[in-house]
């Protein structure tokens, strides 16, 4: 164990999309790190095989398995309270779900249920998540939430308009929980890949009867690995100082980090500076009465 890498050995990860891809490449890191992982999946068969494959290796039980819709708030709490009851509590949670389907959809059918998934899935599914693992992890005495996004949080374009605004949108969300450290001591932070070699992503995202020429004349979009993305996550976990953070996962092994937007001049002012930073503790304060009474309430309806 290098000096930045922490020791995980009693630590507990909820990881959503955990059946395949990012998910179950950082399951395997995190157990051999000495973690015990609890994965949710719309795909039963596929995490089933996984928890076999970790459980085998390890010689004991260090991972479980449930299925998880996360647009579901019933099913994201199940597959917490499964890890309460298996392994104690939660100290990770990797909120990785997430689906393409739908990422080009400006000009297809009037459909409620077809448009509004992407949504549901990347960004309620993240809300969803985030709500619930906050819960969990404070009872623990804190964590870190990790968030996929994808470098189209930062960029968009006509063929994946729907999809970049699902994920911009998951990159906001982030970006708004800069003060839950000293509310909850939970970091938030956000993982963003360009598209990945090895997941086949675009092309089993898309419509087959509807194929934009970017991609059916072969444009060749550069890649990042999913050793790169589970490195993210990693310095996610192992850094303490990293909260509110969009890191990118690109090309060639880099990561870096996606520095926020700056307001322009004049929106703020000296004066409203120092209002801010003398309302801070009262702020802070406020947020922790408000997770005292949503723990309650959640205890209460449990």
């Amino acid at each position: 164990m290098t000096q930045q890498q922490k020791d995980l050995a009693g630590k507990v990860a909820v990881i959503t999309g955990g059946a395949s891809g990012f998910g179950k490449a950082t399951a395997t890191t995190l157990v051999a790190r000495g973690a015990k992982v609890v994965l949710g999946d719309i795909s039963q068969k596929n995490g089933d095989q996984v928890v076999e494959e970790l459980n085998k290796k390890a010689g004991t039980k260090v991972a479980v398995f449930q299925f998880c819709n996360v647009i579901h708030y019933k099913d994201n709490i199940a597959l917490f309270q499964l890890a309460e009851k298996e392994f104690g509590g939660v100290d990770i949670a990797f909120l990785n779900a997430g689906t393409g389907k739908g990422w080009d959809s400006a000009f297809t059918e009037l459909d409620d249920e077809v448009d509004e998934s992407v949504f549901d899935i990347n960004v309620m599914g993240v809300v969803k998540g985030t709500k619930v693992a906050i819960l969990h992890l404070a009872k623990r005495g804190g964590g870190v939430i990790i968030n996929t996004s994808s470098i189209a949080g930062f960029s968009s374009s006509m063929q994946s308009s729907a999809y970049s605004a699902s994920k911009h949108a998951v990159v906001g969300w982030t970006r708004g929980f800069d003060i839950l450290p000293e509310i909850a001591n939970i970091r938030v932070n956000a993982v963003c890949p360009t598209l990945v070699s090895t997941t086949g992503f675009v092309p089993n995202s898309m419509d087959d009867k509807r194929v934009s020429p970017f991609f059916k004349n072969g444009v060749k979009m550069p890649t990042t690995t999913e050793e790169t993305v589970v490195q993210v996550v990693m310095k996610f976990i192992d850094d303490e100082s990293l909260n509110g953070e969009t890191l990118m996962a690109l090309p060639h092994g880099k990561i870096e980090a996606q520095p926020r937007p700056t307001f322009p001049e004049g929106f703020t002012t000296p004066e409203y500076l120092e209002e801010l930073k003398a309302a801070h503790p009262d702020n802070v304060q406020y947020y922790k009465d408000m997770l005292k009474e949503a723990l309650e309430r959640y205890e209460k309806s449990q």
